[in-house]
């Protein structure tokens, strides 16, 4: 049988939302909301709040103290102001990103090098316009036409 492999996107969505989620429920939670409004504010069924609250959904994630520290944060500004939800969740997606943490769920679902860097390499341009990750001296564009 073969193992699936599970796209960056699809860890985020699968993993690191649902578990950004959670942590921002439980971030909410203390600082007094009452489950309705959480998930009125958040976009999810007050019964998927309550299964955050208990531990029985959204588990898998572990989280570092730099992104933990941001999600207090965002809970703190969501709490305030709920429009703000789709920027702060983007937020702290990136900080899961930069921080690492979607490695650690990626290189447990994926057969990947421990020095895996995919998700930081964004093809930054020069000044010629060329993509610097191609040595060929083609543009992105061309590239991409070509395949």
């Amino acid at each position: 049988m073969v193992k699936k492999s599970l796209q960056p996107q699809e860890i985020q969505v699968w993993y690191i939302i649902p578990a950004l989620r959670k942590e921002l429920t439980l971030e909410m939670k203390k600082l007094g909301l009452n489950q309705k409004t959480i998930a009125k504010i958040i976009g999810v069924t007050e019964a998927a709040v309550s299964q955050y609250i208990k531990e029985k959904r959204a588990n898998g994630v572990q989280f570092d103290e730099k992104t933990k520290e941001e999600i207090k944060k965002s809970a703190q500004l969501i709490s305030q102001n709920g429009k703000l939800l789709f920027q702060e969740m983007q937020h702290l997606l990136n900080k899961a990103l930069e921080n690492k943490v979607m490695c650690n769920v990626c290189h447990t679902k994926n057969e990947l090098p421990k020095d895996c860097e995919i998700c930081f390499k964004n093809e930054p341009k020069n000044l010629s316009g060329q993509c610097s990750c191609n040595s060929d001296g083609h543009s992105c564009q061309e590239r991409d036409a070509t395949i």
